[in-house]
């Protein structure tokens, strides 16, 4: 059995936090004493049946490889031969990626089979809540899903640890990228803006809480943010503030992050990023928010192609089942002036 102590004592001294167990508030760095190169981590959660490969390596690693920067790739994928899809049109659709391509260009590249659990157990409380929302899907089903989606982060921490302690350092920044997520153009690390934030995310489809498809975040705030999701759904459960807060795994992420007290910003010019559905070669790009990701496009630059449209019939979805309201087509954007 493993010594938890010594558990507890890596934890202090790698997560930020003091001895006596409470979290220190973590603000953003300014540039002074930064190492050049930035140490970054991108690390690519879910299935390998429904893996994006070239975006990632384009727009993240060769990019901030071309700065002089050190990137490391974990993948930490379930490569079951039947891959679970919560959108059934997509169920048929399986990618023909390998993560394997990381490698030649990844400083180190770690690839992680990791079986998912099969029958996860699952919160009542939190399927009583997606429940309200979606009540013509089984949400007990949706809860499996997002618990293997959270069980599959919280393991990509682990590896990030294992690596720091291999290496002897910690890195300056950590992208969490969804297995389908594909990135529209380079992402620039956090560090080479004069401020910035603890943790950048998208801010179109967020579903009146956080993107989830994507994350960049600085060091100190990889421990709240990896292993927050099950902390949340099984120990803080009992917190009516927590209950009310939530709705969906959106909503679950910035309730995780707003209790572990850091920075947020919700900017898709810095990160942009969009499921992708078929093909890597050609398929279509997940868009809902209309306005939003019409305003994101036209200010970065990016045109849609006949290799990558818009999916067919995306559009700002129908209101909510029991408040009736409509998600916003347009959302607050935390814009780096």
């Amino acid at each position: 059995m493993r010594d938890t102590r010594v558990v507890g004592m890596a934890l202090c001294a790698l997560c930020f936090f003091t001895c006596d167990g409470t979290r220190m508030p973590i603000q953003g760095a300014s540039m002074e004493g930064i190492p050049r190169p930035l140490r970054l981590l991108m690390c690519v959660t879910g299935q390998s049946g429904r893996l994006e490969v070239s975006s990632k390596l384009e727009n993240f690693v060769k990019y901030n490889n071309a700065k002089g920067h050190v990137v490391d790739v974990v993948t930490v994928l379930d490569n079951r031969e039947d891959p679970r899809f919560v959108n059934k049109a997509n169920a048929e659709k399986i990618m023909n990626s390998s993560a394997s391509r990381f490698r030649r260009y990844a400083s180190q590249f770690r690839e992680i089979d990791f079986a998912q659990p099969e029958n996860p157990e699952v919160p009542s409380w939190y399927a009583k809540i997606l429940k309200k929302g979606k009540p013509d899907l089984d949400s007990r089903k949706r809860v499996q899903s997002h618990i293997r989606q959270f069980a599959t982060i919280e393991r990509c921490y682990q590896e990030m640890m294992d690596l720091e302690l291999k290496n002897n350092h910690k890195y300056d920044e950590i992208l969490r990228v969804r297995d389908d997520a594909f990135l529209l153009k380079g992402i620039n690390p956090l560090h080479e803006t004069k401020s910035y934030p603890d943790i950048l995310v998208n801010h179109c489809d967020n579903w009146y809480g956080l993107n989830d498809k994507a994350a960049l975040m600085l060091r100190p705030t990889a421990e709240i943010y990896f292993t927050g999701f099950l902390r949340t759904l099984f120990l803080d459960s009992g917190e009516i503030e927590v209950q009310k807060a939530i709705r969906n795994p959106e909503t679950l992420t910035k309730v995780i992050l707003e209790k572990g007290n850091v920075t947020v910003h919700q900017d898709g010019e810095r990160l942009p990023v969009a499921p992708i559905r078929g093909q890597e070669l050609d398929g279509c790009l997940h868009m809902l928010y209309t306005k939003c990701w019409k305003d994101l496009m036209a200010k970065i630059d990016y045109q849609l192609t006949e290799q990558h449209p818009r999916c067919p019939g995306d559009r700002t979805p129908w209101p909510n089942a029991v408040t009736g309201e409509y998600p916003p087509d347009a959302v607050k954007q935390d814009r780096l002036e």
